[in-house]
């Protein structure tokens, strides 16, 4: 399957970073799940660009169930919650790819370190969010993934 721009980007200027830090790239099947995704023990990193809706999604945290039409995964905890920086790039940017992957390049270590302190505390303001769209980001939020369950949509 040919990679997306995105992926390829990530793939140049992230990946080595992350191999770096001991992370493993996971590939899984038959499910929704970030575009691109990495493992390190219990931490995941996860990212997705739909260039159609120009939408950017950055997350590292916990591999979760999400309820939807299929099997699906999401990493709980923005990375803006560990890297205020993300949130200054400027998508009109032509260079907007990246940037954002040099950016987190730059400060997963830091992001890592503010995970290790805070994580609790970041996934708990999740469910304290008091809007129509955390209710129902909350009653289609499932467990955590075990290892057993994602051993049957690992490629």
């Amino acid at each position: 399957m040919k990679k997306s721009e995105y992926q390829q980007t990530i793939d140049r200027i992230l990946k080595p970073r992350l191999k770096e830090l001991g992370f493993e790239e996971m590939v899984l099947k038959d499910c929704i799940r970030p575009e691109v995704l990495y493992r390190k023990d219990n931490l995941w990193f996860g990212t997705s660009w739909d260039w159609r809706d120009r939408y950017m999604e950055i997350d590292l945290g916990h591999l979760h169930w999400f309820k939807d039409v299929m099997p699906r995964f999401i990493v709980l905890g923005n990375y803006s919650s560990y890297c205020k920086e993300i949130d200054k790039l400027k998508e009109d940017d032509e260079k907007y790819l990246e940037q954002v992957a040099m950016t987190i390049a730059d400060t997963i270590q830091d992001a890592i370190a503010i995970y290790n302190e805070k994580y609790d505390r970041i996934i708990k303001r999740y469910s304290e969010r008091r809007n129509k769209y955390s209710a129902v980001f909350n009653n289609h939020l499932g467990n955590e993934v075990t290892d057993e369950e994602l051993s049957e949509y690992v490629a």
